[in-house]
């Protein structure tokens, strides 16, 4: 599917299936060809007389998981990582394309982008914020791909704020799992963030890019420190629950090994005692004696209760 948008300086807009329309754009307009490709059969309707190197072209082909930025004589190319909607998983991503020159723009995607779209409506609702040139069409996506993640960080920080108040209202049920799960959705968004600010710094200082888009360009670096100073934070609050919760699976451990020891320590001389008045001799005192089993119970059980007293008094219990 090949899907070409021209923006004409008066703010008018013509969208057309196919490349036509791209070939009859005037000079002073910006054109966008929307192409969804995944061979080289697929990529065989860009003109040839727009000469992309083919070392870009075949990276619109492989599978490529990193965002790039990279010049080649007579435009530049970029790869970005765009969430993918069509899946479950809420940190799946999808590689986007770009080929970009002044007035031009053509990206190259594989399945439905939902950045992709929030361009196209601002094209029709309201183009004079994609209007004014390729770096200007280049920054509505740019930072339509970056605001996608907002909802994200939103959504991990109420999720560890119910791990909070879980821990506090049932501290003996482990929280550990989800919480393994969200600060990793933590570090994949770090990892996605930094070759992203990278590839903005670079177009910032592009000789393409004219002094007048780079404050827009220098708002979506913004948004991607904000995004990354978030990430950060709630890492360092995952981390912190973290270290409450070992803190408290320590102490429990620590409850229940302290009556154990107690437990055993109450059991030792009644041990003693049992091994003195069992041993196989034939002369043993009050053996032979009608109260000789409740004394020796007896002084078990005033062996235990006096170290119970003591273990109170010490404040051990």
């Amino acid at each position: 599917m090949v899907r070409t948008r021209v923006l004409y300086a008066d703010g008018h807009v013509q969208t057309e299936d196919g490349i036509e329309c791209a070939r009859r754009a005037p000079a002073g307009a910006t054109v966008w060809v929307d192409l969804v490709a995944t061979t080289e059969i697929g990529l065989a309707v860009l003109p040839p007389e727009w000469r992309f190197h083919p070392l870009a072209l075949e990276d619109c082909i492989h599978d490529q998981r990193r965002a790039k930025y990279e010049r080649f004589p007579g435009h530049d190319f970029l790869v970005l990582q765009a969430l993918d909607q069509s899946t479950d998983a809420d940190l799946d991503t999808q590689p986007v394309r770009v080929f970009y020159r002044p007035g031009l723009v053509v990206t190259v995607r594989q399945a439905p982008c939902a950045a992709i779209d929030v361009v196209a409506r601002l094209c029709t609702e309201d183009p004079d914020r994609v209007g004014g040139g390729a770096d200007r069409l280049l920054h509505a996506l740019l930072d339509a791909i970056v605001d996608e993640f907002m909802p994200l960080l939103h959504t991990w920080e109420e999720a560890l704020d119910g791990i909070e108040d879980q821990m506090e209202e049932h501290p003996e049920q482990p929280q550990i799992e989800r919480l393994v799960q969200v600060r990793r959705r933590l570090l994949v968004t770090l990892r996605q963030m930094a070759p992203l600010q990278e590839i903005v710094r670079r177009l910032m200082d592009g000789p393409d890019t004219i002094e007048s888009s780079r404050v827009y360009f220098r708002d979506v670096l913004d948004h991607i420190e904000a995004i990354n100073d978030t990430v950060h934070l709630l890492k360092e609050v995952c981390d912190g629950i973290m270290r409450l919760h070992m803190e408290r699976s320590n102490e429990r451990l620590n409850r229940v090994m302290k009556y154990l020891a107690i437990v055993s320590t109450l059991l030792l001389p009644m041990t003693v005692i049992s091994g003195v008045f069992g041993m196989n001799f034939d002369v043993i005192p009050t053996q032979h004696d009608r109260f000789g089993f409740w004394s020796a119970v007896a002084l078990m059980v005033a062996s235990a209760a006096g170290l119970l007293g003591w273990f109170r008094r010490k404040g051990w219990m």
